[in-house]
């Protein structure tokens, strides 16, 4: 594989704070500015002098973050937008004049490096690729914020309201968010208690499901009083992988409430709806289960403050389905 080619390739399997914040703004006004600094979990100090103006977000979440404050990345890395070809919808027309980042035409340091960026952030996974040390020279850069595979949007919000000097802002973001989360269960009040299952089809005998429930799709679940499908949870005991690879054969595995399926393309869905034992989901003969794209899964998979209500949007048929 080139080097070229290597974040991407580490952005892509991803999908298969407390303590966080250290020491804040040199002035007692903090929307006057001044040196932040993190204590990232790997052990890492970032000190970031000023309040940056020249972002790069080398992470879907992380773009989505930023432009929920009002402002916008002067680069980014989106994996939805470098599989598919397609952005995810809920950014709408807001990176338009942001430069994406294409690992397929360059070098990314190099890349990065003629946008003259002061802060970076990128995936936490991203520190594993050999460019990481290359891209950290550029601008402080923020990767992991906590310890989990996929960091808490809430945390991510903070991070940002208090880099931009904006806390009142992150607060803001973090409480309309939640309150459409529980708009939505209180909807569906017949949710809770309800189980559910979230796996992703990416070969025509083979599905990579999730089995953590702290996982940031789990949580999204959770809040909404759900469950995880107990067979897969005790997989994901049994293995220590919180997302495992499931044959075909072992559809039942998925047998829940409400199933939520994405496909790399249409073709795969009809495969998996002619699966033996698909017709015999709890899910299916309820008619609760959701079909998503590879692009739409994002949302899910990696929640942020404007994903998430646009996957509440097309979860809400399967999820009214399950609360009767």
């Amino acid at each position: 594989m080139t080097s070229r080619h290597r974040l991407g390739a580490l952005v892509a399997s991803a999908l298969l704070f407390a303590g966080l914040l250290a020491g804040c703004s040199s002035s007692d006004d903090d929307s006057a500015g001044g040196t932040v600094q993190l204590n990232l979990p790997d052990g890492r100090q970032v000190t970031i002098p000023n309040t940056p103006e020249r972002i790069v977000t080398l992470g879907d979440q992380w773009t989505d973050v930023v432009l929920s404050f009002g402002e916008t990345p002067v680069g980014y890395y989106d994996y939805s937008k470098s599989a598919t070809g397609e952005m995810q919808p809920w950014y709408g027309e807001k990176l338009a004049d942001a430069t994406f980042i294409d690992p397929t035409k360059g070098d990314d340091a190099t890349t990065i490096a003629k946008l003259n960026p002061d802060l970076i952030f990128a995936p936490g996974f991203a520190s594993d690729s050999p460019e990481f040390q290359q891209i950290s020279k550029l601008a402080p850069t923020v990767n992991a914020i906590s310890d989990q595979e996929i960091d808490p949007w809430q945390d991510m919000v903070t991070v940002m309201g208090t880099v931009l000097h904006d806390p009142e802002k992150a607060k803001s973001i973090i409480d309309d968010t939640n309150a459409k989360i529980a708009a939505v269960s209180e909807e569906y009040p017949g949710l809770k208690g309800k189980t559910y299952a979230f796996a992703f089809m990416y070969g025509n005998d083979q599905l990579s499901v999730l089995g953590d429930e702290n996982d940031g799709a789990g949580k999204l679940f959770t809040s909404l009083g759900m469950k995880m499908a107990p067979k897969l949870v005790a997989e994901y005991q049994r293995t220590g992988q919180p997302r495992f690879g499931l044959s075909t054969e072992n559809i039942p595995m998925l047998d829940a409430d409400v199933l939520v399926v994405a496909t790399a393309t249409p073709e795969q869905a009809e495969t998996l709806r002619s699966l033996p034992g698909y017709k015999n989901l709890k899910a299916v003969k309820d008619d609760a289960v959701t079909f998503m794209t590879q692009s739409q899964i994002t949302g899910l998979n990696a929640p942020t403050p404007n994903s998430i209500p646009y996957v509440l949007d097309l979860l809400k048929p399967s999820l009214a389905a399950a609360s009767n």
